[in-house]
């Protein structure tokens, strides 16, 4: 544990539910914190702002995305036979320069804008279909269940090309990548649901090569870039990773979003009032610097013993850096605990984080945010929680910061 600090409980209900007074202290008066695992490792959390974006837009000189490279070339022997996790690792995520730089190159040339923007349509009708399913059952409903998990899980699996008659079972699979544990999913499970997923996906590659669609993974397949194309493996990891960062963070968009739009109605009747794109893009920007879908950046893993506000980062030590944190510092940010869908100072929020590793769903995110929230408003312009803030159950863990349930009634 860092000197003098408190000892904290990371994963306790109590900690999820309000975890911003905790990083308040820590910023303050332990902005380097060491909390030791059960297994023996030093996880470090980075909260205040200017060193959290010291790390993120390290480009691997410090802080290794793969953990190989932070380990000695004996135990980076020890740990080259490939396990289940590494089937779907093999992307960006796990990366860094020059393996990260190819694959990102890779990828933009099918994850492309315009790709994203021609989706808007699509979201729109999805919303609207679920909307209409909620209002047809009597209140109160799950915004989480019927609106929040089906809207964006849809979303990625039509831009991938999944067929229709599939996507149950892909879906039934991707939980073994997507929180598994909130899934009750064990380790042997897991390993099984990843397996079938691969050797589904290696199916599709290989009907893609020879009839290329107009989806995400025909994109893939055919992306090359210096005459380098992605392997196999890298192709059944990049769309692992899809799903994540296409699936998750908009869960949980949805779900803070709504919630804090509930919770401070006369700025959502501002909001309303008003009701362009615009204004719709800057409360999405406030939403996520407020209380965004990602509490800490996924992991990296220190390269060189490193020091810190005086505190010690051994090489091969865990570093997670906690933008919930780092999006409230009131060294950045003014009055960082109020919601304020006219901040001026939003643009510098790092709910998505920063530098090469920047999240590569970004931009699906926002749009899915945009219109998901200005939909559900406004149909619902009067909607409200229907359980207590302190009844709320939130997910356990420290990488996404999302909600199990948000019962909501007119």
């Amino acid at each position: 544990m860092t000197p003098n600090a408190p000892a904290l409980d990371l994963f306790s209900l109590e900690f999820k539910a309000d975890p911003f007074p905790t990083y308040a202290t820590l910023r303050s008066d332990h902005p380097v914190y060491c909390h030791h695992a059960p297994y023996g490792a030093r996880i470090w959390y980075i909260t205040r702002y200017e060193d959290v974006l010291t790390v993120l837009k390290d480009n691997g000189d410090l802080f290794a995305k793969d953990p190989l490279n932070a380990r000695s070339d004996e135990k980076r022997d020890s740990n080259a036979t490939p396990n289940v996790s590494r089937m779907i690792n093999r992307n960006m995520l796990f990366a860094d320069p020059p393996d990260h730089t190819r694959l990102r190159t890779l990828v933009n040339l099918a994850f492309t804008p315009r790709r994203v923007d021609s989706l808007a349509p699509r979201i729109a009708q999805i919303a609207t279909s679920l909307l209409d399913q909620m209002a047809a059952s009597p209140p109160p409903w799950d915004l989480m269940s019927g609106y929040a998990f089906p809207l964006p899980i849809t979303v990625i699996m039509e831009m991938l090309g999944i067929p229709a008659a599939d996507q149950g079972e892909v879906h039934e699979w991707s939980k073994a990548i997507i929180a598994p544990g909130r899934h009750g999913i064990s380790l042997k499970e897991r390993k099984r649901r990843i397996r079938a997923f691969v050797d589904y996906l290696n199916e599709m590659f290989a009907q893609r090569r020879i009839h290329p669609g107009d989806d995400l993974i025909s994109a893939l397949v055919v992306a090359e870039a210096q005459g380098e194309r992605l392997s196999e493996e890298e192709l059944s990891s990049m769309v692992a990773l899809l799903f994540v960062t296409g699936y998750e963070t908009v869960v949980n968009l949805l779900g803070n979003g709504a919630l804090a739009l509930m919770q401070h109605p006369e700025q959502l009747t501002r909001l309303l009032a008003d009701n362009s794109d615009a204004a719709w893009d800057a409360a999405i920007e406030e939403l996520l610097r407020y209380d965004g879908p990602v509490e800490t950046s996924t992991t990296r893993w220190a390269r060189q013993d490193v020091t810190l506000h005086g505190q010690e980062i051994k090489r091969g030590d865990i570093v997670r850096v906690v933008l919930t944190s780092a999006n409230r510092d009131e060294r950045q940010f003014v009055c960082p605990h109020q919601l304020d869908l006219q901040r001026e100072d939003v643009h510098a929020h790092i709910a998505f984080g920063r530098g090469a590793h920047y999240c590569l769903g970004a931009p699906l995110a926002r749009l899915e945010g945009r219109i998901a929230l200005r939909a559900l408003f406004t149909r619902r312009p009067s909607l409200q929680p229907a359980t207590p803030p302190d009844e709320l159950a939130w997910r356990i863990g420290v990488i996404f910061r999302g909600l199990n349930a948000l019962p909501v009634a007119p």
